[in-house]
């Protein structure tokens, strides 16, 4: 065998050793991707059960619903190897999560304003009742000071 054919033979198997490399390591690297892209999906979903939980007016349920049919769309692409998609919605579920909080935080807000309206009211009309009470009992002193002089 000729220098140049053991040389051109060794290149071959040294091109070979890198592509099954590559394959290799791109398949543990995918195989990494998706076992993150997972342990994202399956946070999210355990942050869903928490805006929920905080959802006591039950103000957002409709924007809970969509944030688990976005990552029940995300758990499907995964499925599916569009890592790329994946993370497209999972960026789109996080501003919801955001979203969803500060709603959540606008509602137990307005609940709390109409509680010290509904009080402030009500002051209101004691303090008015009591007004009313004492130039009543004003009018009537009069009343009786005229009657006894």
């Amino acid at each position: 065998m000729t220098r140049a054919k053991r040389m051109w033979g060794r290149i071959w198997v040294l091109i070979a050793i890198g592509f099954g490399l590559t394959a290799v390591l791109g398949g543990a690297a995918r195989a990494g991707e998706e076992d993150d892209l997972q342990r994202q999906i399956d946070t999210q979903k355990s942050s869903v059960a928490d805006l929920e939980r905080l959802d006591e007016l039950k103000a957002v349920t409709d924007e809970i619903t969509r944030l688990k049919s976005w990552l029940d769309e995300a758990w499907g692409l995964r499925a599916k190897h569009e890592y790329d998609q994946v993370r497209t919605v999972l960026d789109r579920a996080l501003k919801q999560e955001d979203l969803i909080r500060n709603l959540i935080t606008v509602s137990k807000l307005r609940a709390q304003e109409l509680k010290r309206e509904v009080s402030l009211k009500e002051i209101k009309d004691k303090n008015a009742r009591t007004r009313k009470t004492l130039q009543e009992t004003s009018d009537k002193k009069k009343t009786l000071e005229k009657a006894a002089q």
